[in-house]
């Protein structure tokens, strides 16, 4: 701009000029408009003349190298001011480079990780002892990457010096960095103690009190993801009802506390002899549900007969003195395409359930899979 200024008044002065000579050689009275317009020429320079002498250092500030001098200076002023109030919030404060090397690390960030200042700021290698594991070190990279530097409330489980895993929630920006070379610079709060109290809220929502299995809410949940990937990625999956034959009168006889027992060991029982992926849940009552994913009818009868088996040779201590045995009867179905809703689902199994129920119990009957894609 400064320049284009002087190329302007330089022009104004050469036009000024220009009309003088008009003026002095001019043989009628065209002299008078001359003047009139050198007389306009000459206000224009001399307010550009104004302009240059009262914003000359405003000017000169705006040539280049002059402002990042200018930032420079206001921050190098203003560093030991704004270190103070970050050092010491109550709150994790840090700052990292273009690289992901970190710059700053206050004192809430050293009480929390367990990691010194000395030890984190300029480490290149720092991401390593916060995320050994090199997939989610490359996973929390990626979404760092996406978020272009501004996010928030990005919750991050980051292992501590003393080998605590604690979850964190942290707010960052990129825009207008306070100190040059500061690419994101932000907020963390420790969110572990909130997740823990979120977790256990959900535990209580979708675990069984009695027995420590899942609930009727989680089997359903479960039993509609397993039929989505079913249908998708055309996988098999077996669903088994189980009853404990006459444990009403086990009520009836010994009492509700009996009954509590036989539930428990019965429950545990199941959940030691089926796999890491499979999920046991109580029903109702009396009733636990098995699901077992990628698991063809013929798979599940192995697994299922080995239950029944385990159960009809266990001896139920009650009162301290009284034994009782006990059996079980199941019902399973494999999903077919033919299956549409999870309702269909367990009246499938609830019916094999109840055809070994009639047929003896202590035993494992299985529904067929519907007609043409028609649940029976």
């Amino acid at each position: 701009m400064f320049k284009r200024l002087k190329l302007f008044i330089g022009g104004l002065i050469f036009l000024i000029l220009g009309c003088q000579c008009l003026q002095l050689y001019s043989p009628d009275d065209s002299g008078i408009a001359l003047l009139s317009l050198t007389t306009i020429g000459l206000t224009f320079l001399l307010t550009g003349l104004l302009y240059l002498y009262f914003n000359h250092d405003k000017l000169e500030s705006r040539k280049p190298g002059n402002a990042n001098r200018d930032t420079l200076k206001e921050a190098s002023d203003l560093w030991p001011v704004f270190k103070k109030v970050v050092e010491n919030m109550p709150v994790m404060f840090d700052a990292v480079d273009e690289n992901g090397v970190v710059l700053f690390w206050n004192k809430e960030c050293e009480r929390i990780t367990g990691y010194t200042s000395a030890e984190i700021v300029g480490n290149p290698n720092a991401l390593e002892l916060f995320y050994p594991d090199p997939v989610q070190r490359a996973k929390n990279i990626k979404e760092f990457l996406e978020f272009n530097g501004s996010y928030r409330d990005w919750e991050v489980d980051l292992l501590c010096k003393n080998g605590d895993i604690r979850t964190l929630s942290w707010s960052n920006t990129s825009v207008k960095a306070p100190i040059p070379g500061w690419y994101t610079w932000g907020i963390g709060i420790d969110v572990t103690q909130r997740k823990k109290a979120e977790q256990q809220l959900t535990e209580i929502a979708t675990r069984d009190e009695l027995t420590g299995l899942i609930n009727r809410r989680k089997i359903l949940e479960i039993l509609t993801s397993e039929m989505d990937r079913a249908a998708r990625y055309n996988n098999p999956f077996t669903l088994c009802i189980v009853d404990i034959d006459h444990f009403k009168k086990v009520n009836d006889t010994h009492g509700h506390n009996a009954g509590d027992i036989v539930l428990k060991r019965l429950a545990d029982t199941i959940r030691k002899k089926v796999r890491r992926t499979d999920s046991v849940g109580r029903y109702g009552g009396e009733e636990f549900c098995i699901i077992l994913p990628n698991t063809t009818i013929s798979q599940a009868q192995c697994i299922l007969e080995h239950i029944r088996q385990a159960i009809s040779s266990m001896t139920f201590l009650i009162d301290g003195d009284t034994e009782i045995r006990l059996s079980i009867s199941l019902g399973q179905v494999q999903y077919h395409p033919g299956i549409k809703e999870i309702h269909e689902l367990i009246h499938l199994a609830d019916n094999a359930l109840y055809r070994a129920k009639q047929s003896g119990r202590n035993r494992l009957c299985t529904s067929a899979p519907p007609r043409e894609g028609v649940a029976s």
